[in-house]
């Protein structure tokens, strides 16, 4: 074989593993059925606002072994301004809290492959990002975090201020699980993507921790995600929340309730084939609740959840299907419920139901007074 045939050949090769590399770095975009879509173009119009996806820097890549330090190849990409950081295949284990930079993609092996694991000097977090400096374009992708169960160690923390809001974080082919605190906390951040994800066996250090925990959040996109077996807390609780579809996602086995969504800015909230079963309490907890005066109920709608629609979700197996207070504009379409005690229980609620059934029954109430006295008022 000549020189300039194997120089080609090799070239060649090069390029194409630089191109399947650059692709094992890069998310893919969700797939949104056809059917959500055409069921908010009709009850919504073009009101509901979808999420944007982050950008990423491919060419830049620092790789990093078990046992090296994840916080030095963050910052180093950071400061080259955008990159990706691979964490090889193994069990990294996190000695302390590491600080998420924006522009940043921090991509694993795979789940199975690349393990994350909770060490003895984490404080509050394993993966965190605070108020300042605002971080935008920041990727999670193929590993796996876990805690040990120990502390009050959330499992990744996004706190965010109104004025300088955190963007475009996007978490794909992700386990996130046996954290003591939230499995996933995140707070004041616009356009977030969770996709194929594992939210699992969080929140073991009380019934306010939960799986996922979203709290102030605009323009977020749920596809594929298991949020089952919160250990003392709830699958997931969306608090003051716009603008949310949530597709194919899963909630099993609760000792309390599945969902809760509440406060005031909650709505356009799109559940879409949803499977929620087997919790304790309530599959979906809807109530009217200020977040700030949480425990003196208000009866006000703009507490509580609003434009709402539940389409082909499964509520089965659960004491109470869903319970909801004020919750207006909103609809449940081809969904099933089979529940112990009510399917829905609605107070001052503006929901209308389309071919959807109900084996057990609802019940429809227009005062307080007639709420059932073993669901508590607000908790």
């Amino acid at each position: 074989m000549n020189k300039s045939l194997t120089f080609l050949i090799v070239l060649c090769f090069s390029v194409y593993s630089i191109s399947a590399q650059k692709k094992s770095f890069s998310y893919t975009q969700v797939n949104i059925e056809q059917e959500v879509n055409t069921i908010m173009q009709d009850k919504w119009g073009d009101e509901f606002k979808h999420v944007e996806y982050p950008k990423q820097w491919l060419d830049n890549v620092v790789k990093v072994k078990p046992g090296a330090s994840i916080q030095a190849a963050i910052d180093k990409i950071s400061a080259a301004g955008g990159g990706i950081v691979f964490l090889k295949k193994g069990t990294h284990i996190l000695s302390e809290t590491l600080t998420l930079k924006g522009k940043v993609t921090l991509v694993g092996a795979g789940r199975k492959k690349t393990i994350i694991l909770q060490g003895s000097n984490i404080v509050n977090a394993a993966f965190n990002i605070e108020a300042e400096p605002q971080v935008t374009d920041l990727v999670i992708k193929d590993l796996t975090l876990k805690g040990t169960g120990e502390g009050k160690i959330n499992g990744i923390l996004i706190r965010g201020r109104n004025e300088s809001r955190h963007n475009r974080v996007m978490l794909q082919n992700i386990d996130v699980i046996h954290w003591s605190a939230q499995g996933v906390h995140m707070k004041r951040t616009n356009n977030i993507i969770m996709d194929n994800c594992n939210f699992q066996f969080n929140g073991s250090a009380g019934g306010l921790y939960h799986n996922v925990y979203f709290l102030y959040n605009k323009y977020i996109l749920q596809s594929d995600c298991d949020m089952s077996f919160p250990v003392k807390g709830k699958g997931n609780k969306y608090t003051s929340c716009e603008y949310v579809l949530a597709q194919r996602c899963t909630i099993k086995d609760t000792k309390t309730n599945g969902i809760q969504a509440d406060h005031d800015e909650a709505g356009y909230i799109f559940f879409h084939k949803y499977h929620v079963s087997d919790c304790a309490r309530v599959a979906l907890w809807f109530p009217c609740e200020n977040y700030y005066d949480k425990y003196h109920y208000t009866e006000n709608s703009k507490y509580a959840p609003q434009k709402v629609i539940l389409n082909r979700c499964e509520i089965v197996n659960n004491t109470w299907g869903a319970m909801w207070r004020a919750v207006n504009d909103s609809y449940v379409i081809n969904s099933v419920f089979d529940n112990k005690k009510v399917d829905m229980g609605l107070l001052k609620c503006d929901v209308i139901m389309e071919n959807s059934s109900f084996k057990k029954g609802n019940e429809i109430y227009t005062d307080v007074k007639q709420w059932p006295k073993d669901v508590r008022i607000l908790w």
